[in-house]
């Protein structure tokens, strides 16, 4: 993708996070909260909140730091050095920004349908956000490789960004504005670490 294309795709994130972040609170914000909510009443089991409970406990902050350190050390262990830069870039906003962003806008968490005590604030998602920066950079990673399967590793990426960002609405700890809103902004800062390595990203492809 040309460098003009990711520019404006980072703004076009940057705009709709915006609008989010202005209008969450809104009848229409509302409005699709209540209708979530509504929708997962009609679908809580016992076996699917084992299961959300899994992959909620993946986007921990423990978890993802101990996946990253994994992750860092087979990239360079390949001495993937610009893909192991991007990785490190990626991660690190997404540790400065999720805590930036959570305490900018205050909002309190929902008081229903809470199958897990947290504590903090709502909005950005943190896993959304974390786990859409962390598996996109995986999936970028991989696009600039010549590893076998690609096409089904990075499916799988993108399942896990949405196990573990509807995890937190069924487990009534987010509201799913809150879980838009983290996915733009982590699709954001991916474009924006995107945009700053691109020349390193262009150069020839790697094997894993």
């Amino acid at each position: 993708m040309k460098q003009s294309k990711k520019i404006s795709l980072f703004i076009v994130f940057t705009l709709i996070f915006g609008v989010i972040a202005v209008f969450h609170e809104s009848r229409l914000g509302r409005w699709i909260d209540n209708e979530v909510y509504e929708f997962i009443y009609t679908t809580e089991s016992f076996i699917t909140t084992a299961l959300m409970l899994g992959f909620t406990q993946v986007g921990e902050v423990l978890s993802m730091v101990l996946l990253s350190l994994i992750v860092i050390a087979i990239l360079m262990l390949y001495r993937l050095n610009f893909h192991t830069l991007f990785f490190v870039i990626a991660m690190t906003l997404s540790s400065i920004l999720i805590p930036v962003l959570k305490n900018s806008f205050d909002r309190e968490r929902p008081s229903i349908l809470r199958l897990i005590e947290i504590s903090g604030f709502s909005f950005p998602s943190g896993h959304a956000m974390g786990s859409t920066i962390f598996f996109g950079s995986l999936m970028t990673i991989f696009k600039h490789t010549d590893i076998n399967y690609k096409a089904l590793i990075m499916s799988l990426c993108a399942a896990f960004i949405v196990m573990i960002s509807s995890s937190r609405v069924y487990l009534g700890v987010h509201y799913p504005t809150d879980i838009i809103a983290g996915i733009i902004a982590g699709l954001a800062v991916l474009t924006f670490t995107s945009i700053v390595m691109h020349k390193e990203l262009k150069a020839s492809p790697y094997s894993l």
